[in-house]
């Protein structure tokens, strides 16, 4: 692997799960599902009070207190925590969604409305969940090896497929994926996953 190709894999290694300077990025909202997991992960590893922030109801008196100097100071301890917590909740968000849909949500003033927007969104009404279960659970289904894709990049989009069918409700058991992994591998494989099953171990292995 060369150094460019190196530097490309990092980047989109951050892009995906984070760093500790920057939330993991939500590029396109066909990646919502597997960023939404990503992010709920990063945020309680910045602070885990941060996520009530983006659950409970945002008190807008703190909003105008919070925004003057003066006023500020007056507050409460509790309520300049709480201040804090919801400004920091909120940046991190931003950070988080590309410029040319963040815009979309200018409506939301606080941290929950940004947040159930974006959920909203990404998720859909009850008939756009119900149609993407059935095309996951398909997709699954009929998992194969694509050509020219190396098996790292199998790999990847398979745990892409994973993730997004827990976030909606597609269920399959351990057994279930890791056979349907080990059935999707290119030829050349055959041998050494009929090895396994042979010797029994593919029923141990555990796909996380």
């Amino acid at each position: 692997m060369n150094q460019n190709q190196s530097i490309q894999n990092l980047l989109i290694s951050e892009s995906e799960t984070g760093s500790n300077n920057r939330p993991p990025k939500l590029n396109h909202m066909n990646e919502y599902p597997s960023c939404k997991n990503c992010f709920h992960s990063y945020v309680l590893g910045q602070n885990t009070e941060l996520w009530t922030c983006f659950i409970s109801l945002y008190n807008t008196a703190l909003e105008e207190a919070g925004s003057n100097a003066t006023t500020f100071m007056n507050m409460q301890e509790a309520d300049k925590k709480a201040y804090d917590l919801e400004k920091k909740a909120f940046s991190i968000l931003t950070q988080a969604l590309h410029k040319d849909f963040y815009h979309q949500f200018g409506y939301c003033t606080s941290m929950k409305d940004l947040w159930d927007g974006l959920v909203a969104r990404g998720e859909g009404n009850v008939a756009t969940r119900k149609t993407r279960h059935g095309l996951l659970k398909k997709e699954f289904e009929s998992l194969e090896f694509m050509d020219n894709e190396s098996l790292n990049d199998m790999t990847t989009r398979f745990y892409h497929l994973i993730s997004e069918m827990y976030s909606y409700g597609v269920l399959a058991t351990q057994w279930e994926m890791v056979a349907k992994f080990a059935d999707a591998l290119p030829p050349k494989w055959s041998s050494f996953i009929e090895l396994l099953k042979h010797a029994g171990t593919l029923d141990t292995v555990s796909i996380y």
